[in-house]
């Protein structure tokens, strides 16, 4: 089953009921009143001109979806607009207007601005039992998720429907790695334990890095367990946390203190991008590692692009937020080089649904068929939206450069309901009342919406390999960047430059070349976690597993 809760990252339960955002009509028929200062952001498309900027915004003339109006010009003004980033914007105090941004931008800003982002209001993290919960005393699964709907409600409640917020309230995560305390956390260390006893130990230590550490529960169950069971690698041990957030930075630091791993635990309260690779002024890059990231992946920011439908050109897709603050897309040609690279990287990899264009067979690799589609009245331009990991990439290039020899381990989603259409679309929601409420756009007001994407692992994977086996970032002669023209069109799999071979990815660069696998969430636990010490001690009385069962809409990259 696809695990879907209060964020569609953890188990559903009965409290909690999806239901999708299309319009206003049937929000009513689910008794759901939406406040009125949200109404412009979660259910009406407008688009104003210069000249009605101060005039009062029409009735609502249609509600948000993802299949675009071509009859409907942006605000003629946009050109005047002021070009930003999501960096930029850090300093803002509210959601700007006027302004145009790429969409990866306008995700970012949504999700992570200090002052009004999602993550700076709205979000906290699902905490279980201090010991976590006794498995063996819950009859079936059922069970088990009735007991986490009740803690949640203890722990949380729901928000009253009335009111400045209107019920709009945070939304609580879901992890595998709280849910199933301490197990999940033993069972990926196991994996990093394998691999560092057969390649580094004793001569290195055991350097592990955790990429948003959350409420720092991975980090105390590790420690917890390597202190308990292999002490001779617990005395070398340093676990460093890159934290973004200052607050879960702090308590991080004061959870690692009171559990007794002050002497073993360095917080690093920075943005991972701007991570300059020195702790205390000491650079780190030189050292073999181990790098975990949790459920990073899914919030990552995405570009999308689309492609004209007669000759295969790609283009970005830029968010135009007017004076009344409502938003329109532009496609332009592709100018940033971030999304230059991604799809030059895509084009150094074997032909696949992940790396041409989102077209049917047909219409992919016959020019005939696409000019007579397009001929036809009231035929797309373009196509649907492809939404590419631009931010995921610009993770890995950063981590190339900063812990070169290092070992990359990924546990994220690879497929999620209720998601925005097109290839790798997000799924956008809030939760309302108890409820959640999926959209069919990411054009949300910003702050008030959990935007998050499914992992293409099997693409991540090869463009991993392409990043770290590529010559190093000073070498541009041979780089995959092609930063200095814009990407042609596809072609025919023929008229390509030679794709590289399979035994290319058999590995990446690191301390040594080695096999990166893909793994679904049952298939890691079974290789990784002991049968008696871990598995044994999450199945319940009816015999199932529900380490194994929950999450099989996730999978483990290592």
């Amino acid at each position: 089953m696809s695990i879907a809760s209060s964020s569609s990252r953890g188990i559903k339960h009965a409290l909690t009921r999806s239901s999708r955002c299309t319009t206003s009509a049937r929000l009513t028929q689910q008794k759901i009143d939406i406040p009125s200062f949200l109404l412009p952001g979660l259910s009406v498309r407008h688009q104003s001109s210069s000249s009605e900027t101060n005039k009062r915004r029409d009735k609502e003339r249609y509600n948000y979806n993802t299949s675009l109006s071509f009859s409907d010009a942006p605000d003629p003004d946009h050109v005047h607009w002021r070009r930003v980033t999501a960096s930029e914007l850090t300093s803002r105090k509210e959601p700007p207007t006027r302004v145009k941004m790429l969409v990866r931008d306008f995700i970012d800003d949504s999700l992570y601005n200090p002052s009004y982002g999602y993550f700076s209001r709205n979000a906290t993290i699902f905490t279980p039992p201090k010991e976590g919960f006794d498995f063996s005393s819950f009859a079936d699964t059922a069970a088990f998720q009735e007991a986490v709907a009740e803690r949640y409600e203890k722990e949380y409640g729901l928000e009253p429907t009335t009111g400045q917020t209107g019920g709009l309230g945070r939304q609580v995560w879901h992890t595998p790695t709280e849910l199933f305390k301490p197990y999940y956390a033993r069972t990926l260390l196991s994996a990093i334990l394998q691999s560092y006893k057969l390649n580094h130990f004793p001569h290195e230590p055991l350097i592990l890095y955790e990429i948003g550490a959350g409420n720092g529960s991975f980090m105390i169950d590790s420690l917890h367990y390597l202190q308990q069971n292999y002490p001779e690698i617990y005395e070398k041990v340093e676990y460093r946390i890159i934290e973004i957030s200052a607050s879960l930075a702090k308590g991080q630091k004061e959870r690692a203190e009171k559990e007794g791993f002050g002497d073993k635990v360095t917080v690093i309260n920075s943005d991972f991008f701007k991570w300059d690779g020195t702790i205390d002024g000491v650079s780190k890059g030189g050292e073999a590692c181990f790098v975990v990231a949790l459920e990073v992946f899914d919030n990552f920011a995405h570009d999308m692009i689309r492609y004209d439908i007669s000759t295969l050109t790609p283009f970005q897709g830029v968010v135009a937020i007017d004076a009344s603050g409502d938003f329109s897309m532009i496609y332009e040609p592709i100018t940033d080089p971030l999304i230059r690279r991604v799809l030059a990287y895509k084009r150094l990899l074997p032909p696949s649904s992940s790396t041409t264009p989102p077209l049917s067979s047909p219409l992919l690799y016959s020019g005939l068929l696409r000019s007579l589609y397009t001929s036809l009245p009231f035929s797309a331009n373009l196509s649907q939206p492809d939404f590419l990991p631009t931010k995921s990439i610009l993770f890995l290039e950063h981590l190339r450069e900063k812990l070169p020899n290092h070992r990359l381990l990924i546990s994220d989603f690879d497929t999620l309901p209720d998601a925005v259409e097109g290839r790798n679309g997000p799924v956008v929601q809030t939760r309302y009342g108890g409820s959640m409420i999926p959209c069919e756009t990411f054009l949300v007001k910003q702050g008030y919406f959990d935007i998050f994407f499914p992992t293409d692992f099997e693409l991540l994977r090869d463009i991993y390999s392409v990043i770290m086996n590529s010559p190093s970032p000073s070498s541009t002669s041979t780089s995959p960047s092609t930063s200095s023209a814009i990407p042609p069109a596809f072609n025919k799999p023929s008229k390509q430059p030679k794709p590289l071979s399979k035994d290319f990815f058999s590995g990446v660069q690191g301390f040594r070349r080695r096999q990166v696998n893909i793994y679904k969430h049952d298939e890691f636990i079974n290789k990784y976690g002991d049968q008696q010490q871990i598995i044994a001690k999450t199945n319940l009385r009816n015999g199932e597993n529900v380490m194994k069962q929950l999450y099989d809409n996730a999978k483990v990259m290592f």
